[in-house]
């Protein structure tokens, strides 16, 4: 018998809220080590947001952090009545604010030169966590001084360079830096490990656990939050001034993750090459897998359309490239006229969809292309296909992808992430964005239909050496223990 682990798993617009592969793991790995204690500490964009799983048992508490949506930080993080919230205000006074100031003073220079004072900051963000448990992070951010630091700051940067940011500019970099900074005002509990799902905001709690209370800092990575966050960057419409900054936050607090994890958990061999640039003791980097249940994903007869189909199973944003699922649709119907393209998952970026739903009309799609919505059996979705694709420009190690092959479909992928990890030799990798490439492997899978039943089969196999529910779940429960403080009980 041994004593109860206690984990704090924090999240970043994932689990419990979001769908995706992300919020699968995170599902699995606390129901599946139902003899963990698990608190929750999930980052939002707005406290509105509804639930969209059942939390098990042994999740003893589910910790809200919205960065968006609320004009008081702490109102819903910190549990305290409006009267206590009026009370830090009356207490916060100028040398609070001044002493703060000089703390972000600190992090903006760190953030404009690329600094790696990554010890430094990190008793920074204790200094801050400590603060604010007694006065309020509102006025002291809204205040002059730290305004005035803040400008002066900006403004010394950009001296000797030829593009200077406008007021507005530095006004919204400061907002980025007090809706992030929110993160750092969610209670920490005492607990042996603090494990984060991201190298991102959602691992700044778990620093500070680490420095104030000892707790192990474990950090799963799943995509690159560094990558993503650099391609999200390029695709907003940001002046030089803004994205400057914006980019060198993003860079400041997945070093900081990096530099204070005591173990790395990337989900493939690809995260691993990434990281080793930015973490000096590359030892404390090991891959975990993720893995699925393979009793529940397999082969199955399901009610279906009397037609060849395409499935994808992905939420619709950028990131998933719905755009050339659409391209490679309009290609395939040229040999194959009944074609139908499914795609189930949920809409993350509205007026992405609107644009693909624009894209299926010019092209003539709409007997062709559906949305499906999301599947709460995948396993179905999957089934219904002849073939499963995946479209993305970035992933880590898709769980689309092990499922698809668990249900002994021919999976046609782009090569991003770690995917050819497990499919190369077992389906099919093609260049991002290059909808004839998929569509020509589409095309083959359909007009074979022999060798494609033979290559899914194998495909199951290969999920079921190392890719089970079983391997992973046993991977992080040694991870848990062995960075764990309990022993076990005679």
């Amino acid at each position: 018998m041994t004593e109860k682990i206690n984990v704090v798993l924090t999240t970043e617009g994932t689990y419990p809220y979001y769908t995706g592969g992300v919020s699968t793991w995170a599902d699995i790995l606390v129901k599946k080590l139902d003899d963990i204690d698990f608190r929750i500490l999930a980052i939002m964009m707005h406290p509105y947001i509804t639930i969209k799983y059942d939390l098990p048992s042994n999740v003893k508490e589910l910790i809200n952090v919205p960065l968006w949506g609320t004009e008081e930080p702490t109102e819903y993080i910190s549990g305290l009545k409006l009267s206590e919230i009026f009370l830090r205000k009356l207490k916060t006074h100028y040398d609070v604010i001044e002493f703060v100031a000089e703390i972000v003073k600190n992090i903006t220079q760190s953030i404009y030169l690329r600094k790696d004072n990554l010890l430094e900051i990190g008793y920074n963000l204790v200094q801050l966590y400590d603060i604010f448990q007694k006065y309020d992070y509102r006025i002291v951010f809204r205040s002059k001084v730290l305004w005035d630091t803040f400008y002066d700051i900006s403004l010394l940067y950009f001296k000797d360079k030829k593009e200077k940011p406008s007021a507005y500019e530095i006004v919204e970099s400061l907002r980025w830096l007090y809706r992030f900074l929110i993160s750092i005002l969610s209670p920490i509990r005492t607990a042996d490990i603090y494990h984060s799902t991201a190298s991102a905001f959602c691992g700044l709690p778990c620093i500070i656990a680490k420095l104030k209370k000892g707790a192990k800092f474990v950090l799963t990575e799943h995509g690159i939050y560094m990558r993503e966050q650099y391609l999200y960057a390029s695709r907003q419409k940001l002046t030089n001034c803004t994205k400057n900054f914006f980019l060198g936050l993003i860079s400041l607090i997945s070093k900081l993750n990096y530099y204070f994890a005591d173990i790395i958990l990337p989900v493939c061999e690809h995260n691993k090459r990434w990281e080793k640039q930015f973490v000096k003791d590359i030892n404390k980097i090991k891959v975990i897998y993720n893995g699925i249940d393979t009793e529940r994903f397999k082969k199955i007869i399901v009610d279906r359309e009397n037609r060849p189909t395409a499935v994808m199973v992905a939420r619709i944003d950028h990131l998933k490239d719905i755009e050339t699922y659409i391209k490679t649709c309009a290609i395939v119907k040229n040999t194959f006229p009944n074609i139908l393209f499914k795609l189930y998952g949920p809409v993350i970026e509205q007026d992405y969809y609107e644009t693909c739903k624009n894209h299926i009309q010019e092209l003539n799609l709409e007997n062709n292309f559906s949305f499906s919505g999301v599947s709460l059996s995948p396993e179905i979705a999957y089934n219904e296909g002849d073939v499963v694709v995946l479209t993305s420009i970035s992933e880590a190690f898709p769980f689309a992808v092990l499922e698809g092959m668990a249900c002994e479909k021919v999976v046609i992928s782009s090569d991003v992430g770690g995917t050819k990890e497990i499919l190369e030799g077992y389906g099919f990798i093609v260049k991002p964005k290059d909808a004839q490439a998929f569509a020509d492997k589409i095309i083959y899978v359909l007009q074979n239909p022999s060798k494609a039943a033979e290559i899914g089969i194998e495909a199951r196999q290969r999920v079921l050496n190392g890719f089970r529910i079983d391997d992973m779940i046993n991977n992080y429960r040694n991870v848990y223990y062995q960075f764990s403080k309990k022993q076990l009980l005679v």
